[in-house]
C-alpha cells in the first residue's frame, strides 16, 4: 500500500482541489512574463477569495509596510509567489468535503492549520532560521495531508483518528501502521502535483522527523515545533492537547529559543491566531485562552527548571560518589594506592616549585600475619581499619594518609622540618600503640614500624619512585632494629631514630 497510497487517493476523485481561479494562478505564476495586473485580474474572478487575500495583505502577518488598496498593489508588494501561496492556502482551507470521515472536524482542522501557519511565522522570526512569510505559508499547508486522507479514504482514516484518541501514540506513527504513509508525506505529494516549490514541499514532507535526529531543513524544524504549538492552542475536541513541556523542550533543542522566552511567545502566538482567524473570516473552533496557556507554560518551565536542578544535583552526587570510590580504599576508608600516587605527584611538584621541604612516611603493622593466623582474616581487617583511623586522626590537615597495599600505609607530609617529621612519626607510632583493640574478648596489642624520608629541597619533581624507595628502606631498618619505632633519613644522610632527634 505504501507505494500506491497517493495514486489510490487521487483515483477516488475526492482529494482537496484548488478552485479554478487558483489553478489559473498556479499556471500563470509559472510563466516568466506574467504581470501583476494579470495575476490581479485572475484573482478578481473569485471575489470572496480576493477579499481574503486583500484583507490578509493589510494585516500585520503579511508584513507589508503600507496600506494595500488594490489587488494589483497587493501583488506588487507581496510578490506573485506570495499571492499564489496565499490564495492556494486560503482556498484549500474549508473546501475539503470530509463529512463522511468520522472524527475529522473540518472547523478544528482549519483552526489548527491557521495555528501552524501563525506559529511557524513567529517561531521562524524568533529563532531567525527561516523566512517568516515562507514559514507562514508552509505552516498553513502543512496539515493538508490530513484532509487528503480524510477525503480519499474516509473509513480507514476514521479508524486512524479513533485509535489516536484512545492510544497515546503519535498520529503519524498510527498512519504509517494502518495506511503505510504519514499525512506529511501525502501532503507534500499533493502539493508537488500542484507545482508548489520543492523547498516548501520537502519541509512539509520531513518535519515529523525533525526531533529524531534526522537531517532536515531549518524550515522543517520550525514546522515540527509549530504543530506542537497548534495542538496546544487549538486542541482537538477529543483527547488531551500536547504537554507544554514538549513545546519548551523542542523550541530549545531545534530552534535555540530559550525557556524564559517560551511563555511570552506562546501568548503572542495565541493572540495572533485569533487575529488571523478573524482576518480570514473563518469560523471559530476550539481555542484555549492565551492566559491559560501562558500560565501552563510558565508552570511547565518551572517544573523543568526544578527537574533539571534536581537532575544536576543527582549527577553531581553520582560524580562525587564515583570519584570517592575511585580514590578511597574500600576496607579502611582512607586514600587508596591510586590516590596516593596522584597526591605524591602533586605535592612533589609544589615543593619543587616553591622550594619547601618534603617528607614521606611509610609504615607497616608489626607481625600482622599473626593476627590473620591466630584470629582469622576478619580480625586482621579490623586491625587495619583501626590503624587507618588512628593515622587519619593524628596527622596534620595538610598531610595525606593512604593505604599503600596489604598492611602497609603511607603519609605524605609536605612543607615540614626534620623535627616536625620526627614528631609526626613518633605521634603516629605512640597513638597506634595506645589504641585499645580486642577481638572476641581477646585484647590485641597493635604496633607499627615507620620509615621516613626527609628532603629539605626537592630538585626533581619526578623523584617519587626514589623517595618511596628511601622511605621503604628506612621502614626495613626500623623492623630490623626491633619494630615499634621510627627510623628516618634526612637528605640521604645516615639513618637515625626519630626518638633521638630533639
Amino acid at each position: 500500500m505504501t507505494d500506491s497510497l497517493f495514486d489510490r487517493l487521487e483515483a477516488t476523485g475526492r482529494m482537496p482541489t484548488p478552485p479554478g481561479v487558483v489553478l489559473k494562478l498556479l499556471e500563470l505564476t509559472r510563466r516568466e512574463d506574467v504581470s501583476a495586473r494579470d495575476i490581479a485580474d485572475t484573482l478578481a474572478q473569485d471575489p470572496p477569495l480576493a477579499a481574503k487575500v486583500l484583507r490578509f495583505a493589510n494585516s500585520p502577518m503579511a508584513g507589508v509596510p503600507r496600506e494595500v488598496t488594490s489587488l494589483q498593489r497587493a501583488v506588487a508588494l507581496v510578490g506573485a509567489r506570495g499571492i499564489k501561496m496565499m490564495a492556494l492556502s486560503f482556498a484549500v482551507l474549508g473546501n475539503a468535503k470530509t463529512e463522511s470521515c468520522a472524527g475529522f472536524d473540518q472547523t478544528q482542522f482549519n483552526m489548527q492549520s491557521i495555528g501552524c501557519g501563525v506559529a511557524a511565522k513567529m517561531l521562524a522570526s524568533t529563532g531567525r532560521i527561516a523566512g517568516a512569510q515562507e514559514a507562514f505559508l508552509a505552516g498553513l499547508l502543512s496539515q493538508i495531508g490530513r484532509a487528503a486522507l480524510a477525503c480519499g479514504v474516509p473509513e480507514e482514516y476514521a479508524c486512524v483518528l479513533a485509535e489516536a484518541q484512545q492510544v497515546p501514540r503519535d498520529l503519524c506513527e498510527i498512519e504509517v501502521t494502518v495506511l503505510g504513509q504519514p499525512y506529511p508525506v501525502i501532503g507534500a505529494q499533493l502539493l508537488r502535483s500542484w507545482q508548489i516549490p520543492d523547498t516548501l514541499c520537502a519541509a512539509i514532507e520531513t518535519f515529523h522527523c525533525a526531533n529524531n535526529g534526522s537531517d532536515v531543513s531549518p524550515l522543517a524544524k520550525v514546522l515540527y515545533v509549530a504543530q506542537i504549538v497548534a495542538g496546544i492552542i487549538c486542541p482537538d475536541a477529543k483527547g488531551d492537547p500536547p504537554d507544554t513541556s514538549e513545546f519548551v523542550g523542542a523550541a530549545k533543542k531545534l530552534l535555540g529559543i530559550e525557556e524564559d522566552r517560551c511563555a511570552e511567545l506562546m501568548n503572542e502566538i495565541a493572540n495572533e491566531i485569533e487575529n488571523t482567524r478573524t482576518t480570514l473570516d473563518m469560523p471559530q473552533g476550539k481555542i484555549r485562552s492565551p492566559e491559560d496557556i501562558q500560565s501552563e507554560v510558565r508552570e511547565r518551565i518551572a517544573e523543568l527548571s526544578l527537574a533539571m536542578h534536581l537532575e544536576n544535583q543527582v549527577m553531581q552526587q553520582q560524580q562525587a560518589d564515583l570519584m570517592r570510590r575511585a580514590t578511597t580504599d574500600a576496607l579502611t576508608g582512607i586514600g587508596n594506592r591510586a590516590a596516593f600516587d596522584a597526591r605524591m605527584e602533586l605535592e612533589l611538584e609544589r615543593s619543587a616549585r616553591s622550594g619547601a621541604p618534603f617528607a614521606l612516611l611509610m609504615m607497616d603493622v608489626d607481625k600482622f600475619k599473626n593476627f590473620n593466623d591466630t584470629y582469622g582474616h576478619q580480625a586482621g581487617d579490623r586491625v587495619l581499619q583501626a590503624v587507618a583511623k588512628v593515622l587519619d586522626d593524628n596527622v596534620r590537615k595538610v598531610d595525606y594518609v593512604a593505604r599503600y597495599g596489604g598492611e602497609e600505609f603511607a603519609v605524605v607530609a609536605p612543607d615540614t622540618t626534620t623535627q616536625g617529621v620526627a614528631n609526626l612519626g613518633e605521634r603516629l607510632r605512640a597513638a597506634v600503640e595506645a589504641t585499645s583493640l580486642s577481638w572476641e574478648g581477646q585484647a590485641l596489642g597493635v604496633t607499627i614500624s615507620i620509615g621516613a624520608a626527609v628532603f629539605s629541597e626537592v630538585i626533581d619533581k619526578n623523584e617519587a619512585a626514589n623517595i618511596i624507595k628511601v622511605a621503604d628502606g628506612q621502614l626495613y631498618v626500623a623492623k630490623q632494629a626491633g619494630r615499634n619505632r621510627v627510623c628516618m633519613v634526612v637528605d640521604g644522610g645516615e639513618p637515625v631514630e626519630a626518638a633521638l632527634i630533639g
